[in-house]
């Protein structure tokens, strides 16, 4: 049973649906557990047959290639985004009375599906594209999507001297983010520090750095991978 979704059951029933008044409190309990274990059980099945959807999908838009370790756990993490998003809201939230969600529950509410949407986002083309036109045209988030460019071994090496005590799914997403940089002319750490009379090279180094780091720790935090 999946503690977030009983979580969510029992803030639902107990401040918007509302739990029958001669229930106990160890019978309330015992309803939110059964009601998680049925949902959490709704969406590992729903989550399956969606996320070979998903895979499927980026097979075709890859011309049959198979995706790589972390692309496969985006995926995966979209597919089940998806399936919470649709069994939450057909076997719970449609329970609760019209008028009844207050403003800090549905901007919630609202942020949760805006999360939904940014995950597909990346692992989805924009209709009637391919990798190849969302490259073209320069896409300055598609290093975090199923149409980024392969990195070259330099720019591998290049990450591995920058970060060297990094882990792997960090200097992964960072390899993409900086061959996409590159090919956009956008500024790059560099792999050699400047010398100390070198002010303003010194300074773009480390601003460069500093931004790539802040890109990549959120689609880590995204993807909810670790960070370190």
């Amino acid at each position: 049973m999946n503690e977030a979704i009983q979580q969510i059951v029992e803030r639902v029933w107990v401040n918007q649906i509302g739990v029958p008044p001669e229930w106990s409190d160890q019978e309330a309990a015992e309803f939110f557990q059964t009601e998680a274990d049925r949902l959490s059980e709704m969406i590992g099945q729903l989550q399956i047959e969606t996320q070979h959807a998903v895979i499927r999908e980026w097979r075709a838009a890859h011309h049959g290639a198979e995706p790589d370790y972390l692309t496969q756990v985006g995926l995966i993490n979209t597919a089940r985004a998806q399936a919470e998003e649709i069994v939450l809201s057909q076997e719970l939230y449609e329970q609760v009375p019209e008028g009844d969600l207050t403003a800090q529950e549905q901007a919630a509410q609202e942020e949760w599906e805006a999360e939904v949407r940014e995950r597909e986002r990346y692992f989805r083309l924009p209709e009637g594209e391919d990798p190849e036109s969302v490259r073209r045209r320069r896409d300055p988030d598609r290093w975090r999507g199923v149409w980024r460019t392969a990195a070259s071994e330099e720019t591998e090496e290049a990450v591995k001297t920058v970060w060297p005590e990094n882990n792997a799914a960090f200097r992964f997403w960072m390899v993409l983010l900086w061959q996409s940089r590159i090919e956009d002319g956008k500024p790059v750490p560099a792999t050699t520090p400047p010398p100390a009379t070198q002010l303003r090279a010194r300074r773009a180094s480390k601003q460069a750095r500093e931004e790539m780091e802040q890109l990549v720790l959120a689609e880590l935090h995204r993807q909810r991978l670790p960070a370190r």
